[in-house]
């Protein structure tokens, strides 16, 4: 006779968080990538606060 084995599965919360987690770890790669590939700066100047207040000042000026 054969045993079966129990599959734990992760509850809907769990696979809330997993996946809240993927999400942020794809931004941030993303973000990196697209810095640096179509930037071109380098991929670690994307976690500086002076690139992140540029952006929003762009974009602020582009929707007015």
């Amino acid at each position: 006779m054969q045993r079966k084995k129990k599959r734990t599965r992760l509850t809907p919360l769990g696979r809330f968080i997993v996946n809240l987690l993927l999400l942020v770890l794809f931004a941030i790669v993303g973000a990196m990538v697209g810095y640096s590939i179509i930037g071109s700066g380098n991929p670690l100047e994307v976690f500086l606060p002076e690139i992140w207040i540029h952006l929003v000042e762009v974009l602020a000026n582009s929707l007015l």
